[in-house]
């Protein structure tokens, strides 16, 4: 199976790429830390540059392994050390590249390495409970719900139950995926 994405580390010449999905509330409305204001390219500066020195933070862009055009961002985050876990985030930047399967490669790229390089023990993530789409394709890639954290999140004037997912190493590479998960990660 071709790849069809490719990562690369997470770099201040982002910054731009950035800012076409940033401040777009159709591509951000499921993300629950969408603060609902619009970010300067300063802001976006300083969240690269701080996510760059953070020891807690591995985030690449995801690029199509055909043409190196920019998808959008894939990352692990709040990574704690001594119990090995850590959180994905995965944008996917232009609608018209949603669906196209751009993100679930990222996602399994990322736990590649995740598992691998970075000898992570489990990597989970929080959902919106209302988004049973995302909760599906996570699901075939391999987590499972772990529990609901009710009215977690205040959003677009509502509370909002979020849903906890997850996969341990020993679970991966997910059940029923394909044995080459894409592209190898630096």
């Amino acid at each position: 199976m071709a790849a069809l994405v490719r990562l690369r580390p997470l770099a201040e010449t982002d910054v731009d790429d950035i800012l076409t999905w940033a401040n777009d509330p159709e591509v951000v409305g499921n993300l629950a830390a969408f603060g609902g204001r619009a970010f300067t390219r300063d802001d976006e500066l300083a969240y690269v540059r701080r996510t760059l020195a953070s020891p807690t933070d591995r985030v690449f862009s995801i690029l199509a392994a055909e043409g190196d055009r920019y998808l959008g961002q894939v990352g692990l985050h709040q990574i704690h050390e001594r119990s090995r876990v850590g959180r994905l985030a995965c944008i996917i930047a232009a609608r018209q590249d949603m669906g196209r399967g751009f993100g679930s490669a990222a996602i399994r790229a990322i736990l590649d390495h995740g598992f691998g390089a970075l000898g992570l023990h489990k990597v989970w993530l929080m959902v919106f409970a209302h988004n049973t789409r995302g909760r599906g394709i996570y699901g075939r890639i391999g987590f499972v719900e772990e529990g609901v954290l009710r009215e977690e999140y205040f959003h677009d004037g509502a509370w909002h139950d979020m849903v906890r997912m997850s996969v341990l190493a020993r679970e991966w590479p997910a059940p029923g995926s394909a044995p080459d998960h894409g592209p190898q990660t630096p």
